[in-house]
């Protein structure tokens, strides 16, 4: 049986990142025949589809839809555009469809129904299913967590998961900056009311063995990767097993550059280990400027960690990314005023060129806690946001057209 993994395309044009997700499941396959294409690299991706079917004659197309939108406001891009194409490129295709990916599993039901085209929808991850499925599909009997066409596979055993193929896609693809993702943990213990990163993944850490991340990162660096990121939620919790893996990085030969999500809380005295480690740039995602939106938000740990930990990491030689969102529970605009204060302030303190500060706002997604607060019953399929109210909206209007002239 031969399968080809298709990462969708976003439609315009962004910088390439590496369909990790993707890899996984050709390294699970097992002895299937596997090929890849991201067609978010094409200009055209329904005819480079079209030709890739003609070429490799896949029995199954696995396709990935990474996200719907871009959470982006008050201009959103709508990614859905996009996959449709190629779901009207294999609705003329005889063979098998399976869909999944984090942007799927939040409204797999809706996708599905807009496209009938899908065969098997995949939720949540499905490195070990996968392979259960195309059991099924050469004869075996259906997994009990296939019903009606929808898959709700039992999250795997991390230690059980067989190394990601990063031969499926060409290096040269991807240049840039931390292109290529490497993941220690999945799941989350921390309780930020507006992702959905719970939902997906689980409301725990369930850790990969470290000597699979080392071999991960030797493999991308055997292929010529320069560098890549670490895509875990957060790279410091657990702390002990954060502080083991800065150990290991240390120790390993030739380790790319490297960038990784941090809390307020890591600790101080693990950046100049950050440094050593390889790692040359982190991003904050404190989200909220007050105490009161700290606590609404549902945020660990403590938010005057935050500056200490920015300032830190600076000292050491670390690039740092710090991310706000525009408006929250219990925040207003005075509490944007602060947020555009801590931007300045960060950058003419730390370096304007090494310190870089992100206002969004939050877009509400099906499964956070957040949106069954404020929007009730609502599928959110379509864009909502928690958007900030009179003045303060006219302020990050025209922020947000500031930065898209510039870009």
């Amino acid at each position: 049986m031969r399968i080809l993994f298709v990462q969708s395309p976003v439609g315009r044009q962004e910088a390439p990142i590496y369909p990790i997700g993707l890899a996984y499941l050709a390294g699970s396959t097992g002895s299937y025949e596997c090929s890849g294409i991201d067609l978010s690299l094409s200009r055209v991706p329904g005819q480079a589809l079209e030709d890739a079917l003609v070429r490799i004659k896949p029995d199954v197309v696995a396709v990935s839809l990474r996200n719907i939108d871009d959470s982006s406001y008050p201009v959103t891009y709508w990614y859905l555009d996009s996959f449709g194409e190629i779901m009207s490129v294999l609705s003329a295709w005889k063979g098998f469809v399976i869909v999944g990916g984090a942007g799927f599993s939040i409204y797999p039901e809706k996708i599905m129904e807009l496209w009938p085209r899908i065969d098997i929808g995949m939720i949540g991850e499905g490195e070990l299913a996968l392979s259960e499925i195309l059991r099924h599909l050469d004869g075996d009997p259906a997994p009990p967590w296939l019903v009606n066409g929808l898959a709700t596979p039992p999250r795997p055993d991390l230690e059980l998961l067989s190394q990601p193929d990063y031969s499926m896609f060409p290096v040269s693809d991807y240049p840039g900056r931390g292109s290529v993702g490497v993941q220690t943990r999945r799941g989350c213990v921390f309780n930020c009311s507006y992702c959905t990163y719970k939902s997906v993944s689980g409301n725990c850490f369930r850790l990969r063995p470290p000597e699979h991340i080392k071999r991960d990162i030797e493999e991308i660096a055997s292929r010529g990767f320069e560098s890549f990121m670490f895509v875990d939620s957060v790279f410091d919790h657990p702390v002990e097993f954060y502080r083991k893996l800065l150990v290991i990085l240390a120790e390993t030969e030739n380790v790319p550059s490297w960038g990784a999500w941090l809390s307020e809380s890591v600790p101080l005295d693990s950046m100049k280990d950050l440094y050593r480690a390889g790692c040359r740039w982190v991003d904050f995602s404190p989200d909220v400027i007050t105490e009161k939106g700290w606590k609404l938000m549902g945020k660990g740990g403590s938010l005057h960690r935050l500056w200490p930990a920015v300032k830190m990491a600076r000292k050491t030689g670390l690039t740092v990314g710090v991310n706000f969102f525009s408006a929250s529970p219990g925040e207003n605009f005075i509490a944007l005023l602060g947020k555009f204060f801590f931007m300045a302030k960060a950058r003419l303190l730390l370096g304007f060129g090494s310190t870089f500060i992100n206002i969004g706002t939050i877009r509400l997604y099906r499964g956070a806690p957040l949106s069954g607060q404020i929007c009730p019953g609502q599928d959110l399929f379509l864009p909502v946001f928690y958007r900030p109210k009179g003045l303060a909206d006219a302020a990050i209007r025209v922020w947000q057209s500031i930065r898209r002239k510039l870009r």
